[in-house]
């Protein structure tokens, strides 16, 4: 057992700066996707549309309310947000002020209402009173109060001064470059870097000047593995206790091997390293609450949207597990929606697209006698761009991708053969299919559709509570004048900033239409 008293700098800093990664890494569970998007939204509102903000004190709604789950109000800011949010993850944004974007945000709407209502239904069901998620929220908001009351208490702002910055810059510089502007801003981000390392150096020494911390070396062993149970304590800060269930779960490996030898890493000095860490912080966040730092607007932000991201993936993880299907009710399911998991037939099929039925027929008769072949006509008189490049080659097509005529003839011909031209809204087409790949029908003992029949599965019962709960549990309201009032008010900003942007000759229409694609216009 080790006994650290920091009075008197005794105690050197043992590395251990990585760990606050690992920390929050364990806290920060994965929310399900349109969950995750929700809260973004949460978290962005206030910047993005400051207007929209609910005046609490005076009983006001959101200026730009657009939908009401029970108390729980959804913003067009709020919506917006999580359509900006999924640029981050790789998805494609329409440009603002499109029919297009709208549809986007409708669809969006939908998500956000559905999170809303498994939150109220979890609260309902009191999933907020149970053990693991208080505890969760708790420590997460320790280590929110922690990084405050660091950088905002034991940090501050690191001022550097004029005099340093010419100091630095007549002692440790040649002297060959003028110290411009840009160049004084240079040394003093150098400055500041340095006071920052000094600062690190010192940083545990003055966080636990005068509080005696003990660890007990033996329960924190991985010697003791096999024996330990989550109450054992492994370490002690004057009269606060750490048990081995606050801190085992940044002792497990980045690999989460199943096997208990590997589970956790088996280093005695890295373990303690860790442990330090979560000491520093569990004394940092005792002393932000002393502080007040519960009252600072970031903590009540960045803490009200944990607990509710964490709310809802709880008890949706709660209800997916209650419903864990039986083999005949899969099967059942499996067989009733078999044409989800079925490979539809596909054809590869070439095609030119003319004007005119006499064009048509005449090109037609030139491919009956030999004369050109479909891909040649369609090369140079297909009034499809494409086929240009790729000689009316569709690729491969399953029913339901092709305009509304077609699909029947596609599906029906006999492979190598030019169809009699056919009209469409698009024009008069030739057809040929080059190659035909059976449909496949799948079977539940592959576990990959296994797999796809169980997701799919979930999701439908996921649907239909969401939908019993929307029709007969929380009253949802969707304000459709002011959805489409917000929808007016993007398009007319768009035009605005074309007219302006015509008139001003600015450039290209290029980059406005990229930029308008990230706008969160103001609500008004």
């Amino acid at each position: 057992m080790r006994i650290f008293t920091y009075n008197n700098n005794k105690y050197s800093l043992m590395s251990g700066s990585a760990m606050q990664q690992l920390r929050v890494q364990k806290l920060i569970t994965v929310v399900f996707l349109l969950f995750a998007l929700l809260l973004a939204a949460c978290s962005d509102e206030k910047q993005n549309n400051k207007s929209a903000v609910v005046a609490t004190d005076l009983g006001a709604e959101p200026v730009d309310m657009i939908a009401r789950v029970g108390d729980e109000a959804i913003t067009f800011g709020q919506v917006n947000s999580m359509l900006n949010s999924s640029a981050m993850l790789g998805l494609q944004i329409p440009a603002l002020g499109t029919p297009e974007r709208n549809q986007m945000m409708m669809a969006l709407l939908e998500k956000a209402i559905s999170a809303n209502l498994i939150y109220l239904d979890a609260k309902h069901k009191g999933v907020d009173r149970l053990n693991a998620y208080l505890e969760d929220v708790s420590s997460f908001e320790d280590a929110i109060i922690a990084s405050l009351y660091k950088n905002k208490i034991m940090i501050g702002e690191t001022q550097v001064s004029e005099t340093e910055v010419l100091h630095y810059y007549n002692t440790r510089t040649s002297k060959e470059a003028e110290l411009t502007d840009d160049y004084k801003l240079a040394i003093e981000a150098m400055i500041r870097k340095s006071k920052m390392d000094e600062f690190e150096a010192t940083l545990r020494d003055r966080i636990r000047e005068n509080v005696e911390v003990t660890i007990n070396e033996k329960v924190l062993s991985p010697d003791y593995d096999d024996w330990r149970s989550d109450a054992d304590v492994v370490a002690s800060y004057d009269n606060h206790r750490i048990t081995w269930s606050q801190v085992k779960g940044i002792m497990q490996n980045a690999n989460m091997n199943v096997s208990l030898d590997t589970f956790y890493i088996s280093d005695d000095e890295e373990r303690i390293a860790r442990l330090q860490q979560h000491i520093d912080d569990a004394i940092m966040a005792l002393k932000g609450r002393a502080a007040g730092l519960e009252q600072d607007p970031s903590f009540i932000k960045r803490a009200a949207e944990y607990s509710k991201a964490r709310l809802i993936n709880e008890h949706r993880n709660g209800l997916i597990h209650s419903w864990n299907p039986s083999e005949d009710e899969l099967r059942a399911y499996f067989v009733n929606n078999i044409d989800k998991f079925s490979v539809p037939e596909a054809r590869r099929v070439q095609m030119l697209v003319v004007k005119t039925r006499e064009e048509a027929e005449s090109i037609k008769a030139r491919i009956d006698k030999g004369e050109v072949t479909l891909g040649q006509a369609a090369q140079q008189l297909s009034i499809d761009p494409n086929a240009k490049y790729t000689q009316g080659d569709m690729g491969w097509i399953s029913k339901g991708a092709v305009f509304e005529g077609l699909e029947e003839m596609i599906f029906n011909m006999q492979p190598e053969v030019v169809s009699d031209p056919v009209e469409t809204r698009a024009g008069w087409y030739l057809l040929k299919v080059l190659a035909v790949v059976e449909a496949q029908p799948e079977n539940l003992d592959n576990p990959q559709t296994r797999e796809r029949a169980f997701r799919a599965y979930m999701q439908d019962r996921l649907n239909d509570y969401v939908a019993d709960l929307r029709k007969n549990h929380f009253e949802v309201v969707v304000y459709n004048d002011e959805l489409q009032r917000q929808f007016k008010r993007e398009a007319d900003l768009i035009a605005e900033l074309n007219r302006k942007e015509q008139q001003q000759n600015f450039g290209s229409a290029q980059p406005l239409e990229e930029l308008q694609k990230f706008i969160t216009p103001p609500a008004n």
